[in-house]
């Protein structure tokens, strides 16, 4: 076990005394909640930002965690932890357990997005295990808390799930309701709106092909009202509903084409498995409009379609889509969409694979895409069996050149002998488009990278790129839940989040980190800090 260097003000201590524990309830399903008080010096930052949830100019970070022996008045299913930059305290929130069973899932995806337009990043939560409390299936659920110059105002905080007003579908158990999120402004009228994934979703009696809905942003915040619902037994998707398809494990929302409404993106990674020898999994691109999502010109692309643009038929990407990013990675207005395929032959099993598709007013096309591994010139590492290479994506300027450039995660790498310990890398955009040129790789036996290179760290199981420092390009946060600090029961380890500030060179890696650890209080500690963190898109992210 390690010793995690963490500054000084953020050195593990006496627990932090909490105020009294508030529940908010909607719709028969209930939140908990906590403020501790930390004396901080606002700040002021300039830039892009992409969870500013107090407005200050720089983002804050919301991530989740496991609650370990809780001292709170209701069981909690899962906790979101939100460090502000300028707000005085730090929000704790968990699901309550009621009247039936439930998996430690709230929180099995946090995005950030400015839903009511008000200038405040509001935060998402999906909890893909929450009981409906009308059926009493275990289908799903999604709580929204608005942002404000204090920080999240949690008694204004909305929920849905599928027995919501205006909600299309019924809740069944395992829908997975919330397990995956995006948001982006879609209908360009100035605020953002919600994808939800719900891959476990049943069509007809097709178990787990899975759907997607979207939840518009307004005055008052996200809304079900005018809502849309998309499953691949719909003439507007591309493909059919099959079992296990999954479609919806995987979201994002940008600009592809150079109009005002950002476009949805979605994964069905299990789409045509056992299928073929030339690949599987399902990418689709459905365009925005003023409507919404529009009903016409989606395109898609299977695994087995960018099989040609691997140039070894040994490289197959199975599963493509599991992860999704968008970003502008050669400055031309155009954006890309980025598939990770995690569990793509490299040759070697589980090696992992990134397909970069060329942003094209025409949408997606297996023959304008260009396919990245470890085997990728200039790009650190070399492939090995269950590395896992594209598991985590973000995608953002980094550089402050004006192109994108795309923050790739890879838990399973082993270094040394050290398994699972996991790596980073950032490729860089170009106006060619994205290139192994000048790429950075960074695992914690780096000098400055807090911690060091442990057995099933997973660093890398969580990417995301915002702006810490309020200054220059995008910053980088990479946890590794599974690091143990000093002070963690062997076995019970309370994971990390490291910080690399962006730069003209790229990320330059900090002294700085912040542990589940330091975050205890004296009602709750936490494990594996950092399983997932909130940005513009989140989802599932084991190994």
């Amino acid at each position: 076990m390690s010793v995690l260097a963490v500054l000084a003000g953020l050195a593990i201590s006496a627990p932090a005394e909490a105020a009294d524990i508030g529940i908010i309830t909607r719709e028969g399903v209930s939140l908990q909640y906590e403020r501790v008080a930390k004396a901080v010096t606002p700040v002021k930052g300039t830039g892009a930002t992409r969870s500013d949830f107090d407005g200050d100019g720089r983002d804050d970070l919301a991530a989740t965690g496991q609650p370990f022996e809780p001292k709170l008045p209701h069981y909690p299913t899962g906790l979101v932890v939100v460090r502000y930059s300028s707000a005085p305290q730090v929000d704790y929130f968990t699901g309550v357990l009621r009247d039936v069973p439930s998996c430690s899932c709230f929180g099995s995806a946090v995005v950030a997005g400015d839903f009511n337009g008000d200038g405040y990043d509001d935060l998402a939560v999906g909890d893909s295990g929450e009981a409906d409390p009308q059926n009493k299936t275990y289908a799903g659920g999604v709580w929204v808390i608005p942002g404000s110059a204090s920080g999240l105002v949690v008694g204004a905080a909305g929920h849905f799930n599928q027995s919501s007003p205006n909600v299309q579908g019924e809740p069944e158990d395992y829908d997975q309701f919330g397990a995956v999120l995006a948001a982006g402004d879609i209908n360009g009228d100035g605020r953002d709106d919600l994808a939800v994934g719900a891959y476990g979703e049943a069509i007809g009696d097709k178990a787990d092909a899975g759907s997607v809905y979207v939840l518009f942003g307004g005055s008052t915040g996200l809304t079900a009202t005018g809502s849309q619902y998309f499953q691949q037994d719909q003439a507007a998707v591309p493909g059919a509903a099959e079992r296990n398809d999954q479609f919806g494990r995987a979201l994002a929302i940008g600009k592809v084409n150079k109009d005002r409404y950002a476009d949805l993106v979605i994964g069905a990674p299990w789409e045509n498995d056992g299928g073929g020898a030339s690949g599987s999994g399902l990418v689709t691109l459905m365009w925005g409009s003023a409507g919404g999502v529009s009903s016409t010109g989606a395109t898609s692309v299977t695994g087995a379609g960018v099989h040609a643009a691997t140039g070894d038929r040994f490289t197959v990407a199975w599963h493509l889509g599991e992860s999704l990013a968008v970003g502008d990675v050669n400055g031309d207005g155009l954006g890309e969409v980025i598939a990770g395929a995690p569990r793509a032959q490299t040759p070697q099993d589980n090696g992992g694979l990134i397909a970069v598709f060329t942003g094209r007013s025409a949408g997606l096309s297996g023959s304008a895409v260009k396919i990245m591994t470890q085997r990728t010139a200039g790009v650190p590492g070399d492939p090995e069996s269950f590395d896992r290479f594209g598991l985590t994506l973000a995608a953002g300027d980094v550089t402050g050149d004006g192109k994108a450039d795309v923050l790739v995660g890879t838990p399973g790498e082993d270094i040394g002998s050290t398994t699972d310990a996991g790596t980073v890398t950032l490729l860089k955009g170009s106006s060619s488009g994205l290139t192994g040129t000048g790429a950075q790789g960074f695992d914690q036996n780096h000098s400055v990278v807090p911690g060091s290179a442990e057995r099933w760290d997973r660093f890398g199981g969580t990417v995301a790129l915002l702006n810490l420092n309020g200054t220059g390009g995008l910053d980088a946060v990479v946890a590794s839940a599974g690091e143990e600090v000093a002070g963690d029961t062997p076995g019970y380890a309370s994971g990390s989040i490291a910080a690399f500030h962006g730069s003209s060179g790229g990320l330059v890696p900090q002294a700085t980190s912040w542990s589940g650890a330091s975050l205890r209080t004296d009602r709750i500690s936490l494990l594996n800090y950092g399983d997932r963190i909130a940005g513009p898109h989140c989802g599932i992210t084991a190994i």
